[in-house]
């Protein structure tokens, strides 16, 4: 059976872009009529049958079960139909839901992604350690789970960058994510099922933290988030080509980091204010950050 690791990597060498799209309805934004649950649906299917069309695919997508959860009961049925249909198109899906409760929680949260909605991912939290984390590392399944490392919300520092002292030598301090990273190798002990996190626009960490993994033999897949679209609305900024030079910089050799975009991607129609045409410029997007994504 293919570990999660191997998957991701020969996903992205089929359909020949890193890219991931998020998919996170703002109904204001979603330029259709009928109910909240029925523009959703209509808007992603829409996207996807384009993408289909054009042969122009990400090579993962995320959803943020929050986007859904919000909305209505009957929603979070559509996130698991819309999660269904990309699956079936070849498109594995990470369920954006940040998990990590005590073991028996997070044991039904796992269940919960990957039994019920079929998720072939999902993300998790660390602050509450190995028990935690666990029950998402399924050994032989093709399932994975990318652990919160370094992220690029404002609040990130609160905890991130605090200095840990990392052995009895009180000289040896690093920021509080470098113990992440370290948990992340140990509880995924080579077997192929844990990556990161880490936010896209701090390109000089993310070399620090690809060259530190690289350091102690276990490199290990990036969801990046935040990544910027030349000439597109959203994003927090991270271009990209900066993004995957600094990966190798850092000594990243293997082909399985994602790049993720959410609103630059769904909503591209607000480049141009054409509602009407939201599916193409939305794969028009997808191809110029795929382009992007070329070094």
């Amino acid at each position: 059976m293919t570990c999660f690791y191997d998957r991701l990597e020969q996903r992205i060498a089929k359909c020949g872009n890193p890219v991931c799209m998020g998919m996170d309805p703002v109904l204001k934004l979603i330029p259709l009529e009928g109910t909240p649950e029925d523009r959703i649906k209509r808007f992603y299917s829409d996207i996807l049958e384009c993408c289909l069309k054009r042969n122009v695919q990400p090579a993962v997508v995320k959803p943020n079960s929050a986007y859904y959860e919000c909305v209505s009961v009957q929603s979070m049925l559509v996130l698991q139909q819309l999660i269904a249909d990309y699956r079936s198109a070849g498109i594995p899906v990470i369920l954006d839901a940040k998990r990590g409760d005590i073991g028996k929680s997070s044991a039904a949260y796992a269940n919960a992604a990957y039994d019920v909605y079929r998720a072939d991912a999902v993300t998790v939290s660390p602050w509450m350690g190995a028990d935690s984390v666990g029950p998402f590392i399924r050994e032989d399944s093709e399932n994975g789970a990318y652990v919160l490392l370094r992220t690029s919300n404002k609040g990130a520092h609160d905890f991130q960058d605090l200095p840990v002292t990392r052995s009895d030598d009180p000289r040896d301090v690093a920021e509080a994510f470098y113990s992440v990273a370290d948990k992340i190798m140990e509880w995924d002990a080579d077997k192929g099922y844990l990556g990161a996190v880490v936010g896209a626009t701090h390109p000089e960490e993310l070399e620090k933290i690809t060259a530190y993994t690289v350091a102690h033999k276990h490199e290990i897949p990036f969801l990046i988030p935040g990544v910027s679209i030349p000439g597109v609305p959203g994003g927090q900024g991270g271009d990209a080509k900066t993004v995957l030079k600094a990966i190798q910089n850092g000594g990243g050799k293997r082909k399985f980091h994602v790049l993720n975009s959410s609103s630059g991607l769904n909503f591209a129609w607000q480049r141009n204010d054409t509602p009407a045409n939201y599916a193409n410029d939305c794969v028009d997007a997808l191809e110029k950050l795929a382009e992007a994504c070329q070094l």
